[in-house]
């Protein structure tokens, strides 16, 4: 903590750095449709509506189709039917990682919004061990 402390005080620009991620990522996400509640911290919130099913399988082509890792929290932390999505961008990302990550999220979106992850045919058991 306290080198983070120290990187903090010595190298400012990373701290612009990442707000300027955070501004590019959220507002991304916002032009695109997407509930992000009103967050003001570098947590990036994504409300979206389906069922831990569904999320279980968009986290999955997230991560092996897309190459993004994210957190997700399903019922009972958040109401039934709603899934929440957490990205967390830091000062490490570039221009092009946030523009990718917004190519995913309109492809999730659509695929959400379509049923495809509703469809989709998973053995849960291969996946997760």
């Amino acid at each position: 903590a306290l080198v983070r402390l120290n990187l903090l005080k010595s190298r400012p620009e990373l701290k612009a750095k990442l707000w300027e991620n955070v501004n590019m990522l959220q507002g991304g996400l916002k032009a695109l449709g997407f509930n992000i509640g009103e967050t003001n911290s570098c947590v990036t919130p994504v409300y979206l509506k389906g069922d831990p099913d569904e999320a279980t399988k968009l986290i999955y082509d997230l991560r092996e189709n897309y190459g993004i890792f994210c957190s997700v929290v399903i019922y009972p932390v958040i109401p039934k039917g709603q899934m929440l999505l957490r990205l967390i961008p830091t000062a490490a990302h570039n221009k092009e990682d946030i523009e990718e990550t917004l190519s995913a999220f309109a492809a999730i979106g659509e695929k959400l919004k379509t049923g495809v992850y509703a469809d989709m045919e998973m053995d849960m058991e291969a996946v997760f061990g």
